[in-house]
């Protein structure tokens, strides 16, 4: 017996258009018209960019047999992205003229709820595998981009800062370089929250072929580079793939990086202590050095 399909939105508007009322008809109007847009919005905003109230959106929702608000933007998205995967609906939950106060609340209660679920993600025996990884590696190659870019760039000046062999470049092709040339000493590091960047699942086909070690930082799901890794860290599923901007996948791996730093310092206190008091006193020399001569110039 075959399952009955499931239609898009738009499917559903142009089909029982003639059913709806007239304040229904308004939001439907510009969901037509903005497809897009509204995939971004909350029920308050679009009752204000379609000119109807909060309760005709509801209706509208009710009218066409969506099960909720939500229901309606994952089949819409399904419309516009050719997907229905949630994870493809956009993050955001944008509305206009918000105030300072509740943007407060509202991101702060979002990546407390996020840290917490990074809690209960993340796996002991892993971190501590990925710990003894990069100290024992002969050089620790990170990868990245963009976002996880940023992340792989913090996790470096870490890394250097106790004194271990590490590399990272911002440049793609360099990256891809990097991963084709790895000796079976070195320990490799991919972050990607996805864990379907193209070139990052290239680097680690690279990676494997020269049969290094690759620790991989993904979302918590069955992606292809997590699926390629010898020790799997992972963040919560808390951004759907489709989004602004990275900002609770990219604080929690941030946490992830931190979390393993402070590992590898506890490994050996004395000899981490003493290589951030190095590297401390050279840069604080190298900022005074620095105002004299602004001084004097």
């Amino acid at each position: 017996m075959n399952e009955k399909t499931i239609q898009g939105a738009l499917f559903e508007i142009n089909a029982r258009w003639d059913q709806l009322s007239d304040s229904e008809k308004k939001v439907a109007a510009y969901v037509l018209r903005e497809p897009k847009k509204t995939l971004h919005f909350t029920i308050k905003e679009l009752s204000k960019q379609s000119g109807s109230s909060q309760a005709a959106v509801i209706r509208f929702c009710k009218h066409l047999d969506f099960a909720s608000f939500s229901n309606f933007k994952l089949r819409l998205a399904r419309d516009v992205f050719d997907n229905n995967d949630e994870r493809y609906i956009p993050d955001l939950e944008l509305e206009s003229e918000t105030s300072a106060a509740h943007v407060i609340h509202t991101v702060i209660n979002r990546f407390q709820r996020s840290f917490s679920a990074l809690e209960r993600s993340l796996e002991a025996e892993m971190l501590e595998q990925a710990v003894q990884c990069i100290r024992t590696a002969q050089t620790t190659l990170l990868f990245g981009v963009g976002a996880s870019g940023v992340v792989a760039f913090d996790f470096m000046q870490k890394l250097i800062r106790l004194g271990l062999p590490v590399f990272y470049t911002h440049d793609t092709d360099l990256q891809l370089t990097a991963a084709s040339t790895i000796r079976p000493t070195d320990c490799a590091f991919i972050i990607s929250y996805s864990g379907e960047k193209s070139d990052m699942i290239e680097a680690a086909k690279q990676i494997k072929k020269n049969q290094a070690k690759l620790i991989s930082l993904t979302m918590d799901s069955d992606n292809t580079l997590r699926m390629l890794a010898d020790i799997q860290l992972v963040v919560p599923a808390s951004e759907r793939i489709y989004r602004e901007g990275a900002s609770t996948s990219r604080t929690n791996q941030l946490a992830v990086i931190d979390i393993l730093y402070s590992l590898m310092v506890s490994k050996n206190l004395d000899a981490s202590i003493e290589a951030i008091e190095q590297t401390m006193a050279v840069t604080h020399r190298g900022n005074e050095k620095g105002k004299k001569t602004s001084r004097t110039s």
